[in-house]
């Protein structure tokens, strides 16, 4: 090295640089001058420990820069650990937006073209969408050792709707009610009425909906409509199938139909048509129909009728004309107790066969036990038929004793007669037949503004209503 002796000696200097975020350090050394002062490892050190450099330090770079004497590099020596941001939340629809319609395939490969899956059913506790929370991501050290600050992530964006809410630990959006799900402007909610703007046809298909059906056109031929609620229909129900946990309402006709309503039935007109209904009937007219109701039928307006088919009414009915000029055949049976006769008629059937039945297992297992006796042992066949005979016997006689038990609790409210009556405002016609608990009347001739009942003398009477 050659020395200029008109300048002094100038020591070497460390000049360590690092960014604002403290992210990185490095190291520059410039070398000495004239003579001046070489660095020492102690002086490198001395120097990091001066900028507060604590994390992150290189210290096989530093060792070489000190056995290698590095100068005029700049040497990277410490890196930050760098903070991981949070994750964002995210949420998850178990159900698609939007609803295409769609005959259903079952497991066997059956295609039901009238089952288009356009009424999503969920109940209460269904889930709809699964929500993941945002992390909140890992801090990081910078190299003088101090916290750098990670962004957390951000909760997902979803709004809870109509009939639906969120578990309390803010993981699911649930069903909060029995209903058909919808989606409108990306909020799904849940709705415990559906209401079909037109007819139900092969554009709607089959309805099978836990709330109120509301049908503003007709339901047409072949097509059924299942509600564990009520049913609406503002037009005619023609050649189809309802099924109402609750009330049915038919605004017009209900023609070649069958109808099932565990409340009320209510039509313009019957025509043709089988209906079981757990209250009370109404309608103007009755043509020809099967019907079976647990409260009291009446027929609407002045010229209402009921004309042929058979009704079975366990209360009172009240109507405007039965029968007609033409003698059809129109049966009403009022009260349970004809019911109950005939229940107790196919229970006695029902105890004969069992109890021909027990007689032919007897002489199975008296003839197995004989062999087993004589031989001390019966094939494993055998075995097993004189085991199942044994079982089908004790099964056989536990029925009979339930089906005995029941007659007797029929007999009993067979002994008490039912003050039920027929109001009829119009005209009875030839023809007509109306059993009143176990007393039948047969009209032979016509009556007007009539009422039928059974008398104190437990006779069936017709008087003036």
């Amino acid at each position: 090295m050659e020395y200029n002796n008109n300048k002094p000696p100038k020591d070497f200097f460390i000049k360590i640089e690092m960014p604002p975020a403290k992210t990185d350090a490095y190291i520059y050394i410039t070398p000495p001058e004239n003579g001046g002062k070489h660095f020492t490892k102690d002086d490198v050190y001395a120097a990091i420990k001066r900028f507060n450099i604590k994390f992150g330090l290189n210290e096989e770079v530093v060792n070489s820069i000190v056995s290698d004497m590095k100068y005029s590099q700049r040497i990277h020596i410490a890196t930050a650990q760098m903070p991981v941001n949070g994750e964002n939340g995210t949420i998850t629809y178990n159900y698609s937006q939007k609803v295409e319609a769609a005959p259903k395939e079952d497991d066997f490969g059956f295609v039901d073209y009238k089952d288009l899956g356009l009424i999503r059913t969920v109940y209460q506790g269904d889930v709809i969408a699964e929500i993941t929370p945002p992390t909140e991501g890992v801090p990081g050290v910078d190299v003088t050792g101090g916290v750098m600050r990670q962004i957390p992530g951000k909760k997902a964006s979803y709004t809870v709707g109509k009939n639906t809410r969120l578990t309390e630990d803010g993981l699911q959006i649930v069903a909060d009610i029995d209903g058909h799900l919808v989606c409108r402007g990306g909020i799904f909610s849940v709705e415990n009425i559906v209401t079909i703007s037109g007819d139900v046809d092969v554009a709607v298909g089959n309805i099978d909906f836990v709330g109120d059906v509301i049908i503003k056109g007709s339901v047409l031929e072949g097509f059924k409509v299942s509600s564990k609620s009520n049913i609406m229909v503002s037009g005619d129900v023609n050649g189809a199938v309802l099924e109402a946990g609750g009330n049915v309402v038919i605004k017009n006709g209900c023609i070649n139909s069958n109808i099932t309503a565990h409340g009320t039935f209510s039509a313009l007109f019957c025509e043709h048509s089988k209906i079981k209904c757990d209250g009370d009937v109404s309608a103007q007219n009755y043509v020809i129909c099967d019907v079976y109701c647990g409260g009291t039928l009446i027929t609407k307006g002045m010229n209402g009728g009921i004309i042929g088919g058979r009704y079975v009414v366990l209360n009172t009915i009240t109507v405007s004309n039965i029968g007609s000029r033409n003698y059809i055949p129109t049966e009403i049976t009022l009260g349970d107790n004809a019911i109950l006769a005939e229940e107790k008629n196919q229970l006695n059937i029902k105890i004969a066969k069992l109890q021909k039945s027990i007689d032919e297992l007897t002489l199975i297992v008296n003839f197995l036990n004989e062999k087993k006796k004589e031989l001390h042992h019966l094939p494993d066949d055998k075995e097993f038929i004189l085991g199942n005979a044994a079982r089908q016997k004790i099964v056989n006689n536990v029925e009979i004793s339930n089906a005995n038990k029941r007659i007797r609790e029929i007999d009993v409210a067979l002994a008490t007669k039912q003050n039920l009556y027929a109001v009829c405002k119009g005209h009875i016609f030839p023809g007509v037949k109306i059993t009143i608990n176990d007393i039948t009347f047969l009209a032979q001739n016509e009556y007007v503004n009539s009422r039928v009942f059974i008398n104190s003398s437990g006779e069936i009477t017709v008087s003036i209503a």
